[in-house]
């Protein structure tokens, strides 16, 4: 953006030097005029010299603006002396009284020359104390004709100093809405193309949720309860539908998601009747996920061992970004009093949850049964 932005602004910036361009060789012909009256100035040649000067000076500019912009000190320097030139010899040209008649077809050039200050600087202190000295100076010029026409010709260096002032203030500013409309639309574009993108993730989504639900799933459900089947071909199916159900319902399907429903998948081969809630918008790194996923089917192995028959195991697992919870809970008769003995399973997979920066403990809440809780609280790094 910033580079259209750049572009934008240079482009109004050449289109402003041309326009000057334009007005700086038209006006160079006015010079021409007084040589018309050749016969009757007091110094012909001065008319003539003023004139040549005027139309090199045009050439140069036009060459050096053409392509640039009025940003550029040495033109409009070199434009406000050759104006003062114009006006200085070009007024001895005339006899003191027709000083005012041949000085008004100098006007347009010199008028120009407010312009360019207008355009090139804006409204600083440099251009204003410019298009004072050329005030004076053409007041210089066409003394001793001061008349009412004096007032004229000062008002017009004025008007035209402030006309291209705001000329070029709204020519900016309109690249500045150039830019901002421009970058509205591309903004526009984008917004469109990921509504289409969603919409066509979305259509495809639902395409295939509509495959799996009625097509593929009730096959593999009928498949892993299939008597026929042995024990391992049965549960990879089972965890198959499992993880189908999960897809169609929109269920995030992570790394650390799949952990824990092969856990809750192996509980029915416990021989328990378990209940579990996952709630994975986060993965965990997956060491530290294998060590929770083995930690918490540990505890679903001892559950089968020590709760004896046990109403009901939920397994609950939450993993955000700023950490991991996993709750492993039964209402059978408990766990001994010492079930994380040295050398035991659990001991091996909660020392190894506790390596990687986590936290188990095991309670005996009111009511009966164990509850164990594993912790990790995240990558602090």
């Amino acid at each position: 953006m910033d580079l259209l932005r750049h572009d934008v602004q240079a482009a109004t910036e050449r289109r402003m030097a041309r326009m000057i361009v334009y007005a700086r060789a038209g006006t160079t012909a006015f010079l021409l005029v007084p040589l018309v009256s050749w016969d009757r100035l007091a110094l012909p040649w001065a008319a003539a010299c003023v004139a040549l000067l005027a139309a090199v000076e045009a050439v140069w500019f036009t060459a050096r603006a053409w392509h640039g912009t009025l940003h550029d000190p040495p033109l409009v320097w070199a434009d406000v002396l050759v104006s003062l030139v114009v006006m200085t010899i070009g007024s001895r040209a005339a006899l003191p009284h027709e000083r005012n008649v041949v000085l008004t077809a100098l006007l347009p050039f010199c008028l120009a020359t407010s312009a360019v200050l207008g355009f090139g600087f804006g409204w600083n202190r440099r251009a204003v104390a410019a298009v004072a000295v050329l005030a004076v100076a053409w007041t210089a010029s066409i003394y001793p004709n001061l008349t009412q026409k004096l007032l004229s010709d000062l008002l017009g260096f004025t008007l035209w100093f402030l006309i291209a002032v705001l000329i070029g203030r709204e020519l900016r500013d309109l690249a500045g809405q150039t830019v901002l409309a421009q970058r509205l639309a591309e903004e526009r574009q984008e917004l469109i193309a990921e509504y289409k993108r969603r919409q066509e993730t979305a259509r495809q989504r639902e395409s295939a949720h509509r495959a799996i639900h009625d097509d593929l799933l009730p096959i593999v459900e009928r498949v892993a309860g299939s008597p026929s089947l042995d024990p391992p071909t049965a549960r990879a199916a089972r965890r198959a539908a499992q993880r189908a159900r999960r897809f169609i319902t929109d269920e995030h399907a992570t790394a650390f998601a799949d952990l824990m429903a092969e856990v809750a998948e192996s509980a029915a081969d416990l021989g328990l009747e378990l209940t579990h809630v996952l709630r994975v918008h986060h993965d965990p790194p997956p060491e530290v996920g294998a060590a929770l996923a083995s930690a918490a089917r540990e505890a679903l192995n001892n559950v089968a061992r020590h709760a004896g028959n046990p109403d009901g195991v939920h397994l609950y697992a939450e993993a955000h970004d700023d950490g991991v919870t996993v709750v492993v809970r039964d209402r059978g008769r408990g766990l001994p009093e010492d079930p994380v003995r040295r050398g035991g399973g659990m001991s091996r997979s909660f020392a190894a949850v506790e390596r990687h920066g986590g936290s188990w403990t095991i309670e005996c809440p009111p009511g009966g049964g164990a509850k164990v809780v594993l912790r990790w609280p995240g990558d602090r790094g």
